[in-house]
C-alpha cells in the first residue's frame, strides 16, 4: 500500500502529464483540500511564496482548474470539480491539436516528405502490397494488367478477397488489359458490380509487370518467377505515371 507521501507524488506525476507540474500541482492539490482559501492560506499550506502563488493561481484559472470569488472584500480561491475541469483541459488540448495540425501537416508535406522505395519479396511480402492499396485515399486505382495473372502468384482466393475489400472500401478500379487476360473468376460478373472499368490495349502489347498507381504511389510486381514487388512513393513520379496511363486510357485503349 502506498504511503500518503507516495500517493501525493503519484498524483503530482499524473498531473505533470496533463501539463500541471511543480508548484502549480502543489497549489492545485492544496486548493482541493482546503475547498476555499485565500492566497495567504494556500501559501502557508504549500510553503510557497505569495507572489509565486498568485502567478500559479492565474495560470490554473486560465486552465479552468481553479476559480475565485470575493467575500467581504477578500478574494477566495477554490478548485473546480476535477472531473469537469480535467475533461475541459483535455478538450482544449484536442482543440489546440486540431487547430495546429493543418499547419504542421503543411510543413511536413513541404519539407518533411522524402520519396522512397519499399521492396517486398515472396508471397507474404507481396500480400502486404495489396493491404497498402486498400488504404487508397483517392478511391481510384489505375492498373496495367497484361503479362501474367496475379492469381497465379497469390491464388484466386486471395485476389477474390482483395476485390471484395476494395469494393467495400469504395475504391474504383481502372484496368488497362491485354486481350489475353481473361480470369475465370470474373466470368459472368459485370465489371460495374465490382466497381471496375476495363479497357484493352492491342494484343501485341505485353506489359510484363503488374502495375498499380494510386495516391502518390506506384506499385510494381514482377513475374511469378521473380516473386518481387516494390512500392515507389513519390508524388512527381506517380503524377507522371497517372498522366501516361490517362493518355493511353483515353486515346489508345478500346
Amino acid at each position: 500500500m502506498l504511503t500518503k507521501v507516495e500517493t501525493m507524488e503519484n498524483i503530482e506525476n499524473k498531473l505533470k502529464d496533463l501539463g500541471i507540474s511543480g508548484k502549480e500541482a502543489r497549489i492545485y492539490i492544496a486548493a482541493l483540500k482546503i475547498k476555499k482559501a485565500t492566497v495567504a492560506q494556500i501559501a502557508s499550506a504549500t510553503d510557497i511564496k505569495r507572489t509565486t502563488v498568485y502567478h500559479c493561481l492565474d495560470s490554473l484559472i486560465k486552465k479552468g482548474m481553479i476559480n475565485k470569488t470575493t467575500k467581504d472584500d477578500k478574494k477566495y480561491y477554490f478548485a473546480e470539480d476535477p472531473k469537469a475541469s480535467l475533461n475541459n483541459l483535455l478538450r482544449e488540448r484536442k482543440d489546440t491539436i486540431a487547430n495546429i495540425l493543418p499547419d504542421l501537416k503543411n510543413i511536413f508535406g513541404q519539407d518533411g516528405f522524402q520519396p522512397e522505395i519499399k521492396i517486398y519479396r515472396h508471397k507474404s511480402g507481396l500480400k502486404k502490397i495489396f493491404e497498402d492499396i486498400l488504404t487508397c485515399r483517392e478511391k481510384l486505382c489505375r492498373y496495367y494488367i497484361s503479362g501474367f495473372n496475379i492469381e497465379d502468384l497469390l491464388g484466386e482466393k486471395f485476389v477474390d478477397e482483395f476485390v471484395k475489400k476494395r469494393i467495400k472500401a469504395g475504391i474504383k478500379s481502372l484496368s488497362l488489359r491485354s486481350f489475353k487476360y481473361k480470369p475465370k473468376r470474373e466470368k459472368g460478373i459485370p465489371h460495374i458490380k465490382q466497381r471496375r472499368e476495363v479497357r484493352f490495349v492491342q494484343e501485341e502489347v505485353d506489359i510484363k509487370p503488374y502495375i498499380c498507381i494510386y495516391d502518390n504511389k506506384v506499385v510494381v510486381i514482377s513475374s511469378k518467377e521473380e516473386k518481387l514487388g516494390f512500392i515507389i512513393e513519390s508524388k512527381d513520379f506517380s503524377d507522371a505515371q497517372k498522366a501516361i496511363f490517362d493518355i493511353i486510357w483515353n486515346s489508345v485503349a478500346i
